[in-house]
């Protein structure tokens, strides 16, 4: 049952179809890379094709040689040129044709050599060390991370090899012997060896070929998985906190209530502003100023929470609190107090090209939230919500009411340590709350 469940877990890894596209793609990149090594990997049997030749110029057939060594180069050029220009597709049927087509030359040598010298039977071509060069096609095969082409070259390998055995035998053309001796030097054959040895042999060889392809694949399948997850957290965590959590793949498994400071802002007349965009230059502008929000968020250990639209949601304290709340509130509002600055330093970029310099408020508060992954096994997002999150957002929506373009609430700024300058502001009834809320600007400028 074990070997069963390891026989299918193995197909499933190798299941191409059941990949990750980020996966797929690596494994792509890499596949093609093997073609190609493969491809300088022929060269190089050609060359030594072609030493053996010359060595052995008066020991063999010359004009027959030179005909086998120049298919093989010809397959060899033709396989550099599919691979240069034609798309992959191609190339893998090209694959598919190489293999047959290497198999045969092979074969079409070694029954050259066995019916061109005398007084030898089938025998010598079961003991011809040519069919080592069979092992070269399985040997392909590992570059490529293809086991398909593994056991389709063993096959092809057994069918030649089983097939002029079993001519050998029915035309009595084998002479047996018992003797290791005489079976390495003389024309006779030990029957155990012809039938399982060598076949076990490139079964094993076969065996060890796809094990490699398989553990290359497996690796490149987790490496690629864990490079998705990296990049996907990395858009909303900062890089300390993602390589934590790589680490550590639990840390967002289970969700849990702790004190968070809850960030929110967003654009100033936005709608009115997008009205007279066009659709370019409107993404431009949010793509841009999306990167420079994250990047305060994250070198002020914060956690990209989600956008909404040109709102933008940030925690600190998340997905590890901070030491004390104070030091997560104490963040959040520095993060606060660099992107106004940041936004300055772009406005004057935007202002100098002619655009129109933008202006965002910026909303704090700090309370209980509950953190954790949320949603089903279809979609699943680490998020936080609560009480504390909806005030957070009714703070921000104050900056318009109270014509400010900073502002936190009266438990955030108990956590400063009067570290910043505020402004202590009315206390103002908002929608949700029973109480008026008291709250504080922030003189960032």
């Amino acid at each position: 049952m074990n070997l069963f469940r390891s026989i299918k877990k193995a197909f499933q890894t190798l299941d191409r179809k059941s990949m990750p596209d980020s996966v797929l793609e690596v494994l792509k990149a890499e596949e093609r890379n093997g073609i190609i090594i493969t491809n300088y990997f022929r060269y190089l049997i050609a060359l030594f094709f072609l030493v053996q030749i010359i060595v052995n110029v008066h020991n063999g057939d010359n004009e027959f040689n030179l005909i086998a060594f120049s298919i093989y180069l010809i397959l060899t050029l033709a396989h550099t040129i599919i691979i240069r220009v034609c798309p992959d597709s191609v190339i893998q049927v090209f694959n598919y044709i190489t293999l047959f087509a290497e198999f045969a030359l092979i074969l079409g040598v070694l029954l050259f050599y066995t019916f061109t010298v005398q007084n030898i039977d089938l025998g010598f071509a079961l003991k011809n060390t040519l069919n080592l060069f069979f092992l070269f096609p399985i040997i392909y095969s590992l570059l490529q991370f293809r086991i398909r082409f593994v056991f389709i070259a063993l096959f092809l390998f057994y069918a030649i090899y089983y097939t002029i055995l079993w001519i050998a035998v029915s035309t009595n053309q084998l002479t047996y012997t018992n003797d290791w001796g005489r079976y390495i030097s003389g024309p006779e054959v030990l029957i155990a060896d012809v039938v399982a040895g060598k076949p076990g042999l490139y079964f094993c060889f076969a065996v060890m070929i796809s094990m490699g392809i398989f553990r290359t694949v497996s690796m490149v399948r987790r490496i690629g998985i864990a490079e998705g997850q990296k990049t996907e957290l990395s858009r909303y965590f900062s890089p300390k906190i993602v390589n934590e959590m790589m680490e550590n793949p639990g840390t967002l498994q289970s969700g849990n209530r702790q004190i968070v400071s809850i960030l929110f802002l967003d654009i100033r007349n936005f709608t009115a502003m997008s009205e007279n965009m066009d659709p370019k230059e409107l993404g431009e502008l949010l793509s841009e100023f999306r990167k420079i929000m994250m990047e305060c968020v994250f070198e002020n250990n914060g956690t990209l929470d989600k956008y909404i639209g040109d709102a933008v949601m940030a925690t600190f304290g998340t997905p590890h609190p901070s030491p004390s709340a104070e030091v997560d509130a104490r963040n959040a509002v520095g993060c606060g107090v660099i992107m106004q600055k940041r936004l300055a330093e772009w406005n004057l970029l935007r202002k100098s090209e002619g655009k129109t310099p933008i202006a965002i408020g910026i909303g704090i508060h700090t309370g209980e939230v509950f953190a954790g992954n949320i949603g089903s096994d279809l979609h699943r997002e680490y998020s936080v919500i609560g009480d504390a999150v909806n005030t957070a957002s009714r703070i921000e929506s104050l900056c318009k009411v109270l014509k400010k373009s900073f502002l936190i609430s009266k438990e955030t700024m108990e956590l400063l340590g009067g570290k910043y300058t505020l402004n202590r502001m009315p206390r103002v009834k908002v929608k949700g709350k029973e109480e008026p809320l008291q709250v504080y600007e922030v003189m960032w400028g």
